[in-house]
């Protein structure tokens, strides 16, 4: 075939995009209204019109699929907005206690995964592979409903957001490492590179990026962007300078400049990561900090527009719209096309899929620890009365708001927990052993351990974000019984020195 036809399609698949693009948009406003989660109503979304109830009536396959890989776009887009709202100097403030709440929110998950050898299943026991297999589904926060949290709540500028995104990063890099264990669990080839690679090619990223920034690419810039402001078309001019001047002129007005370069710089970033087998989610993270840190505009100075972050702007120029109405919502609805919904609601299952997902909102929810922690080995340090009286006046007590929302945000799965669950499914890590037998006997024929994990990653993801959600509309209820010059100062006392 050299081409593909143009036809015109069908009315009823018009009307199908059409009320889900609306419905997405519409629940997410209600729920953003009410609790500050509109991602689960996306999701609710999701699953009415995708397989798991409507099956192929209102979407077809191929669009399914369609929407999953526009939904990507939108959670690289959300994640790269992350790295242009995330100060870098936060970052590096806050990395020990973001590593200690990674940490956490890694290890106690697969620790407490391991109890589901004692869940009976049909007269046989989940092997310590099955356990560690649902422990790894569970181990990563979604980034994609962190930051979506983070940004309806207004706290993704506060020191507590900067804490969970440092976090929810680590995660990810972590959750590509899972990813690349449970498919080795399930061959019988099993090598220590596959499964380090991910690290050190998402660290080795980071870290020449964080080389380069400085000694090359910052004086590079500065001396290209000198030479194509310092132009001048006048006649006095041989014709080759005034042939580059006009070239100089040409490229500084270029229509959406900025645009295009972030853009690049993007693209560049996620596909040398997709190459050399790194994040793709944390170079987007890291194309985000790079564009905000080398922002360029080529214009005059007495042509730009006054903004005191021009990286920001542009992206809610550029980006913002089309990302928050359309491919952020797919992003939610494609997490909604993963959830069995029709299986999940088996008597012997549901009991086994709630505790279960109890026992993961209890792992994920002691990364709170972390902030109580820090708040003691402070109070520890400070013995003198004088300096313990300043302490005081910048932070009045424990921290149990910012704890709270740290818990409650770490609490969210998503993306990664449906990828490792079917790749767990898949590769036959999944399995039962008969009650006092080591003899295992493959998950297929037995997907019951699947079903509860997913039970815990939809509970999981309904949960963190609902939790967050209440808790941020009471702080900003709180602000709003504040005289206005006075609502500041509570949204800062009540959060302390992680606002």
């Amino acid at each position: 075939m050299s081409s593909l036809p143009y036809l015109s399609p069908p009315l009823p698949i018009i009307f199908s995009l059409f009320s889900f693009i609306i419905l997405l948009n519409v629940l997410r406003y209600i729920l953003d209204t009410l609790l500050s989660c509109g991602v689960l109503g996306q999701i609710f979304v999701g699953i009415l019109y995708g397989v798991p109830l409507g099956g192929t009536a209102w979407l077809s396959l191929s669009l399914q699929e369609a929407v999953q890989s526009l939904g990507y776009l939108g959670l690289i887009a959300l994640v790269f907005e992350g790295g242009l709202n995330t100060s870098a100097s936060d970052l590096r403030k806050t990395v020990m206690i973001s590593i200690s709440v990674a940490t956490i929110g890694l290890t106690l998950p697969i620790a407490l995964s391991f109890l589901l050898l004692f869940f009976p299943f049909q007269g046989a026991n989940p092997s310590p592979l099955a356990a560690f297999s649902a422990g790894a589904a569970l181990c990563s926060t979604s980034l994609g409903t962190t930051f979506a949290v983070l940004t309806a709540t207004g706290l993704q500028r506060t020191r507590i957001g900067v804490v969970l995104v440092g976090a929810a990063m680590m995660d990810d890099v972590v959750g590509l490492v899972m990813v690349k264990i449970v498919s080795s669990l399930g061959g019988e080839d099993f090598t220590a590179w596959p499964i380090a690679r991910p690290i050190v090619a998402s660290f080795g990223l980071l870290l020449v990026t964080l080389v380069i920034t400085p000694w090359i690419l910052r004086p590079l810039l500065d001396t290209v962007s000198t030479w194509l402001v310092a132009h001048d078309v006048s006649e006095e001019k041989g014709r080759v300078e005034r042939g580059l001047d006009r070239l100089k002129l040409a490229v500084c007005n270029i229509p959406h400049f900025g645009f295009l370069l972030a853009t690049l710089v993007l693209i560049a970033l996620v596909a040398i990561a997709a190459f050399i087998d790194a994040s793709v989610l944390f170079a987007a993270f890291i194309a985000g900090g790079l564009v905000k840190r080398l922002w360029y505009n080529p214009l005059p100075v007495e042509a730009r527009i006054a903004s005191t972050d021009p990286a920001a702007e542009m992206y809610r120029t550029y980006y913002h719209p089309i990302v928050t109405y359309v491919l952020a919502p797919l992003f939610f609805a494609s997490i909604g096309f993963a959830i069995p919904i029709r299986d999940m609601f088996q008597a012997s299952i549901v009991w086994k899929g709630i505790l279960y997902s109890l026992l993961m909102v209890i792992a994920k929810a002691a990364v709170g620890s972390a902030i109580y922690a820090e708040y003691f080995v402070r109070k520890y340090r400070t013995r003198h009365p004088s300096i313990a009286q300043q302490r005081e006046e910048v932070f009045p007590g424990a921290p149990h708001v910012p704890a709270l929302i740290l818990s409650l945000a770490m609490v969210a799965r998503g993306e990664i927990g449906f990828l490792i669950a079917s790749l767990s499914s898949s590769s036959g890590t999944l399995t039962l052993r008969e009650a006092g037998s080591i003899v295992t006997r493959s998950a297929s024929a037995d997907p019951e351990v699947f079903l509860v994990i997913i039970w815990a990653i939809v509970l999981c993801t309904i949960i963190g974000p609902m939790g967050v959600g209440i808790v941020a509309r009471k702080l900003r209820n709180l602000d709003s019984e504040q005289p206005d010059n006075a609502a500041e100062n509570s949204h800062r006392r009540i959060l302390g020195r992680w606002a």
